[in-house]
């Protein structure tokens, strides 16, 4: 083999430091996660898509309890039904957690080759690589609700590969799959296809335009057809909140030494990412905030920018991987940042929201208990309540206590004068 063959070979693989540092990440965030759900912590979104997959593995539709409708009226979420076998033979929350986790740390993996694609060498390439499993982006969203866009990191860099190699045929593939999570994904495939034709490749990116146009086309006509209309947050020109939101793009920014800034004017193909998370009308919860599964895809793209300039620029490696470092004790949005602490399980809670699995009766939990919906949701007979505004009785997000944590594991006493709310510790009443 030519050393040609050798490096080129090279390139078209992960480093070791990724590949070691990716399992790490999915070894610690499948137990955090599971220690969630076993708290009772998870939200409805979770529950819906185990209780669609669920449904659909029985012949019962994408109708859920969540959202009281098919889901496929929600997100054109199409894709997913790939995983329907997984969830026949594993009916259970856990199952979409660990593909939730593997997604997000298989993405890194991605990222470490298109940085190799592009040029950088092992060390660089390992450093971006590291800072997104470091940044607290990509620790939120695996972190937290299973959602179609968990996937869209791994995808995108996916489909960065095949259009860097020039490879018509997987670049369409990928797009495919990108194009089945949900119905905006066409504005965004559209609008870099157009942007890899006028930059790249101009056959890739008119049929990647091309492809995008189709499925938007058919989205819509479907939509007419079964009068649907899928869930939007609504826009307006004027931006609420906007210090909240500039904080989140520094802190979007921040675990990759701020090296996408270098792109300069291209910054610009990132602006219909940043339109969608700044104009945004106030929705349930702030969707520009670290973690929500609406800021996937610009976590993507800001990585796969950081791969590129660090290509160029290899002596970025050492300040990203320091400042992913500090972001991720210092901002993380999860349990690993300082003062947090895995959540308190309580075992009796738990066990009886597992037991409504096989309840013959149905079963309606307020939304105050949606983690006991998300632990029962293989059964279709088990509805969580719609949303009351009036509603209260909502646990503390966090666990700040260590010694109730280490006291559940066995390790030293527990604090006296203490209950738990969802798993979290607070003085008894």
């Amino acid at each position: 083999m030519s050393a040609g063959a050798i490096a080129e070979s090279a390139r078209a693989r992960p480093t070791r430091a990724v590949v070691v540092a990716a399992a790490v990440f999915a070894i610690v965030y499948v137990v955090l996660d599971l220690n969630k759900l076993y708290a009772l912590r998870y939200g409805a979104d979770t529950g819906t898509f185990v209780q669609w997959l669920a449904g659909e593995a029985h012949g019962r539709g994408s109708w859920n309890g969540a959202e009281y409708r098919p889901h496929l009226q929600v997100h054109d979420s199409w894709v997913l039904l790939a995983l329907v076998p997984l969830i026949a033979i594993l009916p259970y929350a856990q199952t979409l957690l660990v593909v939730q986790v593997l997604a997000i740390a298989g993405a890194a993996l991605a990222i470490c080759v298109f940085a190799r694609t592009c040029g950088a060498p092992p060390r660089a390439a390992s450093a971006v690589g590291i800072a997104y499993l470091l940044s607290p982006s990509a620790q939120g969203i695996a972190y937290g609700n299973f959602l179609e866009n968990v996937f869209v990191p791994l995808l995108a860099a996916l489909g960065a590969i095949a259009a860097r190699r020039r490879a018509l045929l997987p670049a369409l593939i990928v797009a495919q799959l990108l194009l089945g999570l949900k119905e905006d994904e066409a504005l965004f495939v559209a609008w870099f296809g157009a942007a890899c034709a006028l930059w790249w490749d101009r056959r890739i990116g008119f049929a990647l335009a091309g492809l995008a146009i189709v499925n938007g086309i058919a989205f819509v006509v479907a939509e007419r057809l079964t009068n649907a209309h899928p869930s939007l947050p609504g826009y307006a020109l004027h931006v609420d909140d906007p210090l909240v939101k500039l904080s989140f793009f520094a802190a979007l920014l921040a675990p990759f030494a701020f090296a996408p800034l270098l792109l300069r004017w291209r910054l610009l193909l990132a602006a219909p990412l940043v339109a969608e998370l700044t104009f945004n009308r106030p929705w349930a919860y702030p969707i520009a905030r670290i973690g929500t599964h609406w800021t996937a895809p610009l976590v993507a793209a800001t990585a796969l920018a950081a791969a590129y300039v660090v290509a160029r620029r290899p002596a970025l490696a050492t300040p990203m991987i320091v400042c992913a470092a500090l972001c991720a004790l210092l901002f993380n949005d999860t349990v690993l940042k300082v003062g947090r602490y895995p959540y308190v399980v309580d075992s009796v809670a738990y066990a009886k929201a597992t037991a409504l699995r096989s309840s013959a009766q149905k079963v309606v939990i307020p939304r105050v208990d949606e983690g006991a919906y998300v632990a029962a949701a293989s059964n279709p007979r088990v509805v969580l309540a719609k949303y009351d505004p009036h509603e209260t009785g909502y646990c503390p997000a966090y666990d700040r206590n260590p010694r109730a944590f280490l006291a559940s594991i066995g390790i030293g006493t527990p604090p006296a004068g203490i209950t738990l709310c969802g798993g979290v510790p607070i003085p008894a009443r």
